[in-house]
């Protein structure tokens, strides 16, 4: 189980997630990020294709680097 903020996630609060899998932080993160920051959900619905590559490839990388709880 991994706790990541949405600060790290390139968001502008401390909300903190926390899941088993990529995919979790995800769906989490994005309930947060719908109903805390409206504005930014809406960039992320029309971000490119080459946008959301990179922005998964960045996910990715935090993913990798947050240590494992427990």
């Amino acid at each position: 189980m991994k706790t990541i903020t949405c600060e790290q996630l390139g968001g502008p609060c401390d909300y903190k997630i926390t899941a088993n899998t990529p995919e979790e932080v995800i769906k989490s993160g994005m309930k947060h990020v719908e109903k805390a920051h409206p504005e930014i959900a809406k960039k992320m619905e029309n971000m490119s294709y080459e946008e959301g590559k990179n922005w998964n490839h960045f996910f990715m990388k935090i993913w990798r680097m947050t240590p494992n709880m427990g």
